[in-house]
């Protein structure tokens, strides 16, 4: 039997590369906007816009540096009026994410290293990490191949999937940003492939050989950016996607969140989960990883479930993601293959140490 494993990513799975989260979000849009403000200048709109609301601190508690309170209210501004959400400021979110989103950046020679899996993904570190992780959720399998041509050594890297594994994933991220893409992409551009290596956010496969990827929110290479408020319904784009959702969560035998903090105001997330679980027929696990500095993170994912086989991790996406990467380093031998296909094995001993 197949294993399905969702994993829900928060905007705290993508921080450590420098993504802004929504509590730095607008600070760190300023930061961009007066690095070049002629680049940006449509960036001036918004913050006009921001203060306008100041005036709502005379009446109500307002935090005005979290950029999804001051979208909640635009946007419910903008619903009741039957307007839409501005350009200016899908233009917006989109320029700031875009830029924060880290360029891919491959090994500083021309030739990989006799130790080249240490640099499977371009570089070490955080690079390495991620990439191991989306290696993973795919099943991808790397091999160098050597040839004599003419006295001259020529050495070729193959990336190929791997066929029948016993445990297939789905990814449901909050998040706009293209990390996971960005790794396919950099896969497909610098491996030999024999397929193109992916995500299927368009279709839903009822194996998940090609790992379904939902981003409930929209996404930058679509062009399709909805703010993370309570209006989704307002949006006849985003219910495909959501629907997309629901099929994976209602299959899923283990749901896994990274640094998904399940804030008080995100309700439509709730419901979708609740909804999903009333069709699931042999959910096994919830494991949540997320640093919590405070224990309100636990409390609120320990009021909301009431699972036996439920776990929450106190730890980051760093502690999560380098105990996998560490599995893959070394010199290999010519033609030995490098397998990632180890997030099972790596997962449960993680959860175990937080027991």
């Amino acid at each position: 039997m197949i294993e399905k494993v969702a994993y829900i990513l928060g905007a705290g799975f993508s921080a450590p590369l420098g993504l802004p989260v929504m509590s730095n979000f607008l600070i760190k849009s300023k930061d961009l906007y007066f690095s070049d403000t002629e680049k940006y200048k449509h960036f001036r709109s918004v913050f006009d816009a921001i203060n306008e609301l100041s005036v709502s601190k005379n009446y109500y508690s307002a935090d005005l540096f979290n950029i999804e309170e001051i979208l909640s209210i635009i946007e419910m501004g903008t619903f009741l009026e039957g307007k839409r959400l501005k350009k200016v400021f899908i233009q917006y979110i989109s320029d700031v994410i875009d830029f924060y989103t880290p360029k891919m950046k491959p090994y500083s020679s021309k030739e990989l290293p006799g130790n080249w899996v240490d640099f499977i993904f371009g570089q070490r570190g955080l690079q390495k990490d991620f990439g191991c992780f989306t290696a993973n959720l795919i099943g991808t399998e790397y091999k160098e191949k050597r040839k004599n041509d003419y006295g001259q050594l020529v050495r070729t890297f193959h990336v190929n999937k791997i066929a029948s594994r016993t445990t297939q994933y789905a990814v449901i991220t909050l998040n706009y940003d293209l990390v996971l893409e960005n790794y396919c992409k950099y896969i497909n551009d610098n491996y030999q492939t024999e397929e193109e290596i992916k995500f299927n956010p368009q279709e839903y496969p009822a194996d998940w050989a090609i790992p379904p990827l939902a981003k409930l929110h929209g996404s930058l290479d679509t062009g399709l950016i909805v703010p993370p408020t309570w209006a989704k319904g307002n949006n006849s784009k985003i219910t495909p996607i959501w629907k997309h959702a629901y099929q994976i969560l209602k299959e899923a035998n283990h749901l896994r969140f990274i640094g998904y903090s399940l804030p008080i105001a995100d309700s439509y997330i709730k419901f979708l989960l609740k909804s999903a679980v009333v069709k699931t027929e042999h959910l096994k696990s919830i494991d949540v990883i997320c640093l919590d500095k405070d224990d309100s993170v636990k409390k609120r994912f320990d009021d909301f479930f009431e699972f036996d086989y439920y776990r929450f991790a106190n730890a980051s996406v760093t502690d999560y993601l380098s105990p996998l990467s560490e599995l893959y380093s070394g010199v290999r031998q010519i033609d030995e293959s490098v397998r990632m296909n180890d997030l099972e094995i790596v997962h449960n001993k993680f959860m175990l140490e937080y027991e």
